[in-house]
């Protein structure tokens, strides 16, 4: 959608470059206590003040932002739950392993995996096990096997990943295993397919973009996640590798936000995923500009009533025109319809007579 933008020297377009090491204060802090750089608050030390007849357009100009933050995170998507039963009997463990908070790649998270969730401490029955999770280049996917071992090799054991059932099933890893929202049973006498993952493995699955919100905005972008419209100022891809910059250009942004602003004194600025979770940059710091333009606040036009409603409908007015004005136009042509018939009426036009042809008496 394209704005005439005010471009009197009075009110010009205005940028605010912001770095999160000039916050004024910081609004999070990650388990151990440290401030979290990607939720702030800046107070403006010259408030903006907008005009009573002007309207803000909001939109980001430019961010730089590291990608420093993690594919695994803490209480995001750290957590496995799962247990161990014994063919033949009725003995069960349980245990939960919680993934160290890191990037991982796909072979790096199987041999985590397959290393310490044999270790993990079990409630229950104690059992010892091997249990192995190998990446299928090829497929995409994990093969996943499990087998008793030391004063348990040759016992039958099966592992239930809980990734529906589990106490922490929000805060699984099912999409960077591949799986479906469904318990997951692995036992060593099935086939290759059914020890397979269900979808090709996601190891960035939390995460595909950098959401940008912040206080200036209210309704601007519609969120999928709850259906409303919400605070969100940008979306910016990833298309860089950990440990690079994810950064994006004004020439890259087009969506401006319409608000209603009487004065700018105080900016809150937030780094989510896509499901708005807070991102933990690990203390580093990043770079934003927002970008604010004026425009002429415009007369809202008068909703129709339901009789003009009617009206429109009725008659089909097809143009370019508002909705006013198209009512405006069939009354037009229902009163010219009206005035032909009274004409027709009163002057009895019908069928010509024919040259010559005697009238009747």
């Amino acid at each position: 959608m394209s704005y005439s933008l005010e471009g009197h020297n009075e009110f010009p377009s205005k940028i605010i470059y912001l770095d999160s090491r000039d916050a004024s204060s910081y609004l999070s802090t990650n388990s151990a206590g440290q401030n979290m750089n990607s939720y702030f608050q800046y107070d403006l030390q010259e408030k903006i003040r907008v005009p009573d007849n002007m309207n803000c357009l909001i939109s980001l100009n430019g961010a730089t932002i590291p990608y420093s933050f993690y594919n695994i995170r803490e209480n995001v998507n750290d957590k496995i739950d799962f247990t161990i039963t014994e063919s033949g009997t009725t003995n069960t463990a349980s245990a939960t392993l919680t993934i160290p908070a890191g990037n991982y790649s796909a072979i790096s998270l199987g041999n985590y995996c397959e290393t310490n969730l044999p270790l993990t401490s079990l409630t229950g029955t104690s059992y010892t096990y091997t249990f192995t999770m190998d990446y299928q280049p090829d497929s995409q996917k994990y093969l996943y096997a499990i087998a008793g071992s030391g004063g348990d090799a040759g016992k039958t054991l099966q592992i239930t990943l809980k990734f529906s059932s589990g106490a922490n099933s929000d805060t699984h890893a099912r999409i960077e295993f591949g799986f479906r929202e469904r318990d997951v049973v692995i036992v060593p006498s099935t086939a290759v397919a059914d020890r397979t993952s269900d979808n090709v493995i996601d190891i960035n699955g939390s995460i595909h973009g950098v959401y940008i919100r912040t206080n200036l905005v209210s309704s601007g972008t519609l969120d999928s996640q709850n259906g409303t419209f919400s605070n969100i100022l940008a979306r910016i891809p990833i298309k860089v590798q950990s440990g690079g910059i994810i950064f994006t250009e004004p020439s890259n942004n087009t969506h401006k936000s319409l608000v209603d602003l009487t004065n700018i004194g105080v900016l809150t600025i937030r780094l989510t995923d896509e499901r708005n979770r807070l991102l933990d940059l690990n203390g580093l710091h990043f770079q934003l500009g927002i970008q604010i333009d004026f425009i002429q606040k415009i007369k809202p036009v008068k909703e129709l009533t339901a009789e003009e409603r009617r009206v429109s409908e009725t008659y089909g007015v097809r143009s370019d025109t508002s909705g006013t004005a198209k009512v405006q136009q069939a009354q037009i042509i229902t009163q010219q319809q009206q005035e032909l018939e009274k004409y027709k009426r009163k002057y009895k036009v019908g069928r010509p007579r024919k040259v010559g042809r005697p009238k009747k008496p």
